[in-house]
């Protein structure tokens, strides 16, 4: 009994903390995008399968309305929520169907049949039995259909990377991957729980979705959260490429060290090459590959950057970088955009080697090099 109180519990407590979710996203966008709206319904039918599940367990759902035997099949739509979002977070909506009609036509389709079911049974033209014998089939269409669209989202993350290759080079997508992994437990106590009711010979086992619902609402809650700040962030970088475009030329450095005309002209000219081509900005660049751009030898380049600029190639590069979100961050026009977007759109691959980088450099962290400029401008 205490263990169906602490499941009541953590069923209502989620439930709230998914709509809270929802409106806080909601209210923090000036415009609603479709990737924010899918995540956010992709939370709020959690949400809101937990909320009735809740109510049901107290007896809260309105025993007399169609005596207690209706209820809205959130569940039809969590799934397909999640794989709408992928889609449009992706950008690759003309390439793919989001089956987003196709799964509203279901839902809508379940209900209906549900009345019918309960029309059936309240007129006696059915035994009461066909009420739970229609839970289970429509427990079964929803597991299937959600796994049709969990084996499609894993294709597309995991084969289909060529249809979004401009996205992988903001997002390479770890954290998607995380999620579908540890999906495949979900949709294990989903199995469960219909073979146990399946198996049961009157009414379903009170246990038998308490895996379930447990499991899914943290991984799910987890992976809102992830959506909510990943799509933010590259959000921001899209905005970034405008200003990087404009100021192709930022970031460059003066070198003051006294070496040989003929090793200061070579190094003028990897200098030249990757300011202009803006090389510093891949995060993926590396001495080796930047030698190859340079038909030139990997020990030769290290040794041009080390003697003139007077520090490694990493060092190199990310001054370059740090010069880069220095710029940015001093821009007014610029204030509302994250300062990890910033980091990642000028080079670094994580928000701890950016601010790493960026101390080191700068002698202070990117936070505090934006509230410097802002107190003194104000």
């Amino acid at each position: 009994m205490n263990f169906e109180r602490i499941f009541d519990f953590f069923l209502i407590i989620g439930a709230v903390h998914g709509f809270l979710f929802v409106i806080g996203t909601f209210l923090s966008r000036k415009k609603v995008e479709l990737q924010v709206f899918f995540l956010n319904m992709f939370v709020l039918f959690l949400s809101l399968n937990n909320f009735q599940t809740w109510l049901q367990q107290k007896q809260l759902i309105l025993a007399d309305f169609l005596d207690g035997h209706f209820i809205f099949p959130w569940y039809l739509l969590i799934v397909p929520a999640f794989y709408a979002f992928l889609v449009y977070y992706l950008q690759i909506e003309k390439k793919r169907w989001p089956f987003v009609r196709i799964s509203l036509a279901l839902f809508l389709l379940a209900i209906v049949a549900r009345l019918i079911v309960i029309f059936l049974v309240k007129r006696e033209l059915a035994p009461l039995a066909l009420v739970r014998n229609y839970n289970l089939a429509e427990d079964i269409i929803a597991l299937s259909y959600s796994i049709f669209l969990y084996v499609k989202s894993i294709r597309l993350v995991f084969k289909y990377q060529n249809l979004y290759p401009e996205i992988l080079k903001m997002d390479n997508l770890n954290w998607i991957k995380w999620f579908l992994r540890l999906g495949g437990a979900v949709f294990f106590f989903w199995l469960f729980a219909v073979v146990v009711n399946t198996m049961a010979v009157e009414q379903n086992p009170f246990y038998s979705y308490y895996p379930l619902r447990f499991f899914s609402s943290l991984l799910i809650y987890w992976v809102g959260y992830q959506a909510f700040f990943h799509y933010v962030v590259m959000k921001d970088r899209i905005g970034l490429r405008a200003h990087l475009a404009k100021n192709a030329r930022a970031g460059v450095l003066e070198y003051k060290r006294e070496t040989e005309p003929g090793l200061r002209t070579a190094f003028d000219t990897v200098d030249e090459y990757v300011r202009s081509n803006e090389r510093y900005l891949d995060s993926l660049i590396g001495l080796n590959g930047l030698a190859d751009e340079l038909n030139m030898g990997t020990s030769k380049l290290s040794k041009i950057i080390n003697d003139h600029a007077g520090e490694s190639f990493t060092d190199y590069i990310n001054r370059k970088r740090v010069a880069k979100a220095q710029d940015i961050l001093v821009d007014p026009e610029y204030d509302h955009y994250t300062i990890v977007s910033i980091g990642l759109e000028c080079g670094f691959n994580s928000k701890s080697a950016f601010y790493a980088s960026f101390n080191k450099i700068a002698g202070l962290s990117p936070q505090k090099f934006r509230n410097q400029r802002r107190l003194k401008v104000s």
